[in-house]
């Protein structure tokens, strides 16, 4: 039975020099992808409809050109990191913003199916000739986005119920892609197996989606199956996990349905299945360890190194061995001991089986901590740490209908008792119930917090949250989500009660004290990190304090904005600069110019290194999140840390994704900025290609895949070649089509590839529901069957479109129906395509997009425009006042 597992002899690159020209790759991709997208939503009014399409298209064709033409530099194509795979991703994601520039110019609906079914299509060639991990992922996401959207409007009902046909197929298409990404694209440098993990993910999703429609054995039936299969065929514990999960959530929601008003069965059964699913995922991850040994140690951050032991096999026996003894008490002691123990006997054996034999043997008993568990494990912890005890307080508040005061003692008592709980508590399933205990105490004691009420003064309520949660953090030994939990409780203590000083002593509060709370916790983080999580074995106890500084100091930051932003007596705009912002932005700066220590060997490359992040930094001074990220990537690469990574890279995309819900900056600045950033990093990261050394190169160049440039041309001709037929067909519409009014009610949402939208409402649509209703049984069937329907109009003496029926088949042939059945057709009406959308009906859009800034100018709108053709296809020309004149 083969496992795969990452290979972390290739994680890392050999030197900074290479680490940052990656890191310049990867942000320029990024910064050009989400300017362009950006860009493409200001809908910006100066440009021409050419201009735009010429700059889309010039996009796409440029990326693959660059493609192919830098196809030699390291890394090829069948590495995300290689330049020539990250240029086809830019042009991958360049189609996108090509397709939703041709969605936006031509007003066909803020969010069809079509544009993402359209965009998974044309990108196939590259999709399956790249050996490209964000490909494969980018294209497993829109093919299930194609599909989430489409269940919305498709109607199949094989099953006689709602949506249950519809998740069906797009479960079972994610089950062929799950199964593909298992066979075929093993082939592909994935050795964190993420695209099957996604895919597995995204069959869970549409197995939920079958739990939530009511198919609850059917769903716990999946989850099991999907839960076999990759228990006994391909051992992956995260999708186990997951699978697990689902199965717990499914059984639940079966309990629900048959227990009826049995609340407290309910509650004392889903608490039950809650504990035994934790200790159950405890199990499979001892089992894992013993059953794939140093396969499954080799992946962990806190692992020794093989130099490191190498080192101390190389020292007297007898004086190891001793030291051994003297620290018996502590776990590195006991490995060691076991090693020495295991070289004596069997000086043969390898030395990573024999450290994973004696790892194993040292957390035996430790089943338990949570501390060497993979992320989603400690993930669902928390959920269950939070549900259950959520789930006990609701029943206490019900039944026994508590005040939240006596809910708030209630929580105090629990939280004085925990640590002799604790100190009694000897075995790994006592141990996680008392941190249940302490989570359920830390929700009572949150509880006045809904109505500000307490039974004693707010200090005392902080002092008791620091106190008891700096106890417990020392008594939660093996405790990693319990400590979280705790530190985030100390935070949050402690910052509400000074914020809340701050608002009733001052009337208007200058920014620099939303960010500097954000700043203390970073630079906290930061200076732990460097004094105890720097070496390969981290020590657990300060991992949930670093870990629990450094999301709050990134989320405190990034909600810093919006508060700031959305606080009535703040009328001036956000400062440039701040100190608390600047020392943020300027912190990767001083992190990279401290942990390169070998820059005397590459001082014209250090020179340029430290140009470009200076450049970078100033840049983006007015929104230090993104800095943030940026500096706990460089710290995760001068600690070896790659969870640092992982979570630094996730941090820096939801600081980009946030950047784009910004109000007060506008969407064409924040595309200058995003281009110009992108364009700059793409400049470091060339001159960071010429300055390598060709003999020491981080990686040989990988011979490009067979028929990889035909299948890039072939794509960039395709995207191309789609998107200007497109094009002239709907500029056909446009000055072929008659014009036809409709009545409308808007409302305006933004949308995050086109841009800001109102929402249109047409008095035709609602007419048109009205209709069906009226319409016998069989009529009303055929039509709720189809996803398009063609309806008669007459236009009165201004072109307003009046509704005269829908056309349906009777007996084979089409007729038209109205309230009183089928009716003759008047010989003065046209023919009007309307498609479904939701549970209404549409003329073919269901937004009008426009520019940036101009929302007030499509207040009064109470008419839109149509061009419609012969065959009933329309397009949205132009919005019109109550005068019927069109609004510029």
């Amino acid at each position: 039975m083969q496992v795969m597992r990452p290979d972390k002899t290739n994680v890392w690159p050999t030197d900074w020099r290479v680490f940052l020209t990656k890191l310049a790759w990867g942000l320029a991709v990024l910064l050009l992808a989400s300017g362009l997208v950006t860009w493409i939503a200001a809908n910006w009014e100066n440009w021409g409809h050419v201009a735009k399409f010429a700059l889309a298209q010039g996009a796409v064709l440029i990326s693959a050109g660059l493609a192919l033409l830098f196809r030699r530099r390291s890394g090829g194509w069948g590495h995300d990191l290689g330049v020539p795979a990250a240029l086809t991703g830019l042009a991958a994601v360049a189609t996108g913003g090509l397709l939703a520039l041709i969605g936006q110019t031509y007003q066909t609906g803020a969010d069809p199916w079509q544009l993402f079914a359209l965009w998974t299509v044309l990108i196939i060639p590259w999709v399956f000739t790249v050996r490209s991990v964000f490909l494969s992922v980018l294209w497993l996401v829109l093919i299930n986005t194609a599909f989430y959207l489409w269940i919305d409007v498709a109607r199949l009902d094989w099953f006689g119920r709602s949506y249950t046909s519809q998740t069906l197929l797009a479960l079972a298409v994610n089950a062929l892609l799950l199964l593909a990404a298992e066979t075929i694209w093993r082939a592909r440098h994935d050795p964190w197996r993420i695209v099957p993990r996604v895919a597995a993910i995204a069959v869970g999703f549409f197995i939920g989606a079958q739990v939530m429609e009511g198919n609850f054995l059917l769903g716990l039936a999946l989850f099991l199956a999907l839960y076999g299969v990759y228990r006994y065929r391909r051992p992956d514990l995260l999708i186990m996990s997951l699978a697990s999960f689902g199965a717990y959530g499914s059984l639940s929601m079966l309990i629900i349905e048959y227990a009826g008003d049995a609340f407290l069965l309910i509650v004392v059964v889903i608490v039950g299945l809650g504990l035994g699913l934790l200790r159950f995922l405890q199990q499979q991850v001892v089992h894992w360890r013993r059953t794939h040994g140093s396969e499954a140690l080799a992946v962990k951050d806190d692992v020794v190194s093989d130099v490191t032991l190498g080192t101390a096999l190389a020292t007297d026996a007898a004086a190891t061995n001793a030291t051994a003894k003297t620290n018996a008490g502590t776990e590195a002691a006991a490995t060691q001991a076991s090693v020495n123990a295991a070289m004596a006997s069997s000086p043969a054996a390898s030395t990573a089986q024999i450290l994973a034999n004696a790892q194993v043997s040292v957390h035996a008993d430790a089943q338990d901590s949570d501390e060497h568990h993979p992320w989603y494990l400690r993930v669902i912890k928390l959920f269950l740490y939070l549900l259950l005890p959520l789930i006990i307080l609701l029943y206490l508040a019900v039944s026994l209908d508590l005040s939240l005061e006596a809910l708030g003692v209630l929580g105090g008592i629990m939280a004085l008792v925990s640590p002799v709980l604790f100190a009694k508590a000897q075995t790994v399933s006592s141990r996680d119930l008392v941190g249940g205990w302490v989570a359920c105490a830390v929700l009572l004691l949150s509880v006045p917090l809904v109505d500000m009420r307490y039974p004693w003064p707010h200090e005392v309520s902080a002092m008791i949250a620091v106190v008891i949660s700096t106890l417990l953090y020392r008594l939660a030994k093996g405790q990693f989500v319990l400590r979280m939990l705790l530190v985030i409780w100390a935070l949050a203590a402690i910052e509400f009660l000074v914020i809340e000083r701050l608002f009733d002593r001052w009337t208007m509060m200058p920014y620099w004290v939303l960010e500097m709370p954000a700043a203390f916790m970073f630079f906290a983080a930061l200076l732990l990190g460097h004094l105890y999580l720097r070496g390969e074995r981290k020590p657990h106890f300060w991992l949930p304090l670093f870990w629990s500084l450094l999301l709050a100091s990134q989320i405190h930051l990034v909600l810093a904005g919006t508060l700031f932003y959305s606080m009535p007596f703040w009328d001036e705009s956000r400062p440039y600069l701040t100190v608390a912002g600047f020392l943020l932005a300027m912190a990767p700066l001083a992190i990279l110019a401290f942990y390169w220590r070998g820059w005397r060997d590459q001082s014209l490359v250090y020179g340029i290194a430290l140009l470009g992040l200076a450049a970078l930094c100033a840049v983006w001074t007015p929104y230090p999140p993104v800095a943030l990220a940026l500096s706990w990537i460089l710290v995760a690469y001068a600690w070896r840390y790659l969870s640092l990574l992982a979570v630094a890279v996730a941090m820096g995309l939801f600081c980009l994704w946030r950047l784009y819900y910004i109000l007060n900056i506008s969407l064409l600045d924040k595309a200058e900025l995003l281009l110009a950033t992108g364009v700059g990093c793409l400049v470091f990261a060339y001159l960071g290609q010429l300055g390598r050394n060709k003999v020491v190169a981080d990686a040989p160049v990988q011979a490009a895949p067979k028929g990889i440039l035909a299948s890039v041309l072939l794509g960039t001709v395709l995207v191309l070649g789609v998107a200007n037929v497109a094009i002239v067909q709907k500029e056909r519409i446009l000055s072929d089509g008659q014009t036809v009014l409709l009545e409308l009610a808007p409302v305006d949402p933004r949308s995050l590839m086109q841009g800001d939208y109102m929402s249109l409402n047409f008095a035709l649509s609602q007419n048109l529901s009205a209709l069906s209703w009226g319409l016998p049984k069989d009529a009303l069937a055929k039509m709720d069957a189809q996803q398009w329907v063609v309806v008669a109009v007459q236009l009165d003496e201004n072109k307003v479109a009046q509704l005269k029926g829908v056309y349906l088949e009777q007996d084979g042939q089409e007729r038209l129906w109205s309230e009183e059945g089928p009716v003759a057709e008047p010989s003065d009406v046209m023919r009007l395509r309307m498609r479904r959308h939701r549970s209404n009906w549409t003329p073919g859009t269901d937004a009008w997009f426009f520019a940036e800034g101009s929302a007030d100018r499509f207040d009064a709108a109470r008419y839109g425009e149509f061009a419609v053709v012969e065959d009933g296809q329309s397009l949205l020309r132009a919005m019109l006042d109550k005068d019927r004149k069109e609004i510029k």
